[in-house]
């Protein structure tokens, strides 16, 4: 990849473990920020070829450290990065959004390695895929993402071995993702109840959609699914139906986390 040097901007911690394997098993190098303000401390020691900038990040969302950064740089007069969107909602609005707020380009949560693949190649070009990578281009450039039509398992095993195929540390790697995944999807459940019980549809909201894109990312499609119509119910701000839906998202749950679970166990 010609030594491409991205900043993947993301809060999630199993999603930025996943975003760094997968940018590195394509010959680049990554560096974290976790919300807009560490982009921007980032930003003014580096010049990243690439921002990947979620646009859902806590303290300072990714469109508002889109005009900071882009601020920046005509102080600077320098470097310009290209900025390219990470968010679940593609529609045109969207889209018109991150235009407006200096980003160059789009990519939708959660992505697939072809579309990871392909957003690398157009802006930096010359691709050169490490290790494993090298030799096995196709398996990785299968989908990562179940799709959402695909519900009746509890877990996608495409999804699950595109992440083992990512050289030689990808069997290890994802039992990390597992075991952080494992570690907060309590959390977030928890954080989903409390959230409905106190009839607050912006908490709901916001705790759906995180368990939303970390599960897609592991293959968990029809616990993705449910985790996405609480989000868009709560977006509608209602919470009308959901004591029910939320009730199924934990019975859903303890089946994706054995599952996972197992997933561990056979990779030992």
């Amino acid at each position: 990849m010609n030594e491409c040097h991205v900043l993947l901007a993301e809060d999630n911690p199993m999603n930025q473990e996943l975003g760094r394997t997968m940018i590195e098993a394509f010959g680049g190098r990554v560096d974290v920020a976790s919300n807009g303000y560490e982009v921007l401390d980032q930003v003014k020691s580096t010049n990243y070829d690439i921002i990947l900038m979620d646009c859902q990040m806590p303290i300072m969302d990714g469109l508002e450290a889109t005009r900071l950064v882009r601020e920046l740089e005509k102080q600077q007069e320098g470097h310009r990065a290209v900025i390219v969107a990470l968010t679940a909602h593609g529609t045109d609005e969207d889209r018109r959004r991150c235009l407006a707020a200096g980003m160059d380009d789009h990519l939708g949560k959660p992505f697939r390695m072809q579309d990871l693949f392909q957003i690398l190649e157009k802006w930096c070009g010359g691709l050169s895929p490490r290790g494993a990578a090298a030799g096995a281009s196709e398996g990785l450039l299968s989908n990562l993402a179940p799709s959402e039509n695909d519900v009746a398992n509890y877990l996608d095993r495409n999804a699950l071995d595109n992440i083992r195929s990512l050289g030689p540390d990808g069997p290890g790697m994802l039992s990390a993702i597992i075991d952080i995944y494992l570690n907060d999807s309590p959390i977030l459940l928890d954080r989903l109840s409390e959230a409905f019980d106190a009839g607050d549809a912006d908490g709901v909201a916001v705790a759906a959609h995180a368990l939303k894109s970390t599960s897609a990312g592991l293959g968990a499609g029809a616990f993705s699914v449910m985790c996405k119509r609480a989000e868009g119910i709560a977006l509608g701000n209602s919470l009308e139906g959901l004591e029910t839906l939320i009730r199924g998202i934990r019975s859903e749950y303890e089946k994706v986390k054995e599952a996972l679970k197992g997933e561990i166990q056979e990779g030992c």
